[in-house]
C-alpha cells in the first residue's frame, strides 16, 4: 500500500506543480517515468492499474469536466499490459548505471 500511495503523490506533486495543463507528451513521459519507479517498488501490473485509477479519480475531483487531461491519464492502463516492458526497461537502466560506474 505504501508504494502505491507514495507513487500516488509523486504524480500529484508533479501534476500540481506545474502553471499549466501539461501537455500529451508530458503526461506519458511523466506517467513512464512513474511506472518505472512503481517497478522499481515491486509494483505488478495490478497494482499500477490501482495508481493510473487513483490519479484519474484525483483529476476528476480537482479538476472536474476536464476530460482530455482524464483520458490522457487512462493511457496509462496501456502500461499495465506492457509490465514487462517496464520491467525490463527498469533493469537496462539500472545496467546502463552500473556500466557507467564501473567505467568511471
Amino acid at each position: 500500500m505504501q508504494a502505491y500511495l507514495a507513487a500516488h503523490d509523486a504524480f500529484v506533486t508533479w501534476l500540481e506543480g506545474l502553471d499549466e495543463a501539461p501537455s500529451a507528451n508530458e503526461i506519458d513521459r511523466a506517467l513512464w517515468a512513474l511506472a518505472l519507479k512503481a517497478a522499481d517498488r515491486g509494483m505488478t501490473e495490478t497494482h499500477w492499474t490501482f495508481v493510473v485509477d487513483g490519479l484519474i479519480a484525483y483529476v476528476n475531483r480537482r479538476a472536474p469536466g476536464n476530460i482530455l487531461l482524464s483520458s490522457q491519464l487512462a493511457r496509462g492502463f496501456e502500461l499495465s499490459s506492457q509490465w514487462q516492458t517496464v520491467k525490463f526497461a527498469l533493469i537496462r537502466s539500472m545496467l546502463d548505471v552500473c556500466a557507467l560506474r564501473s567505467i568511471g
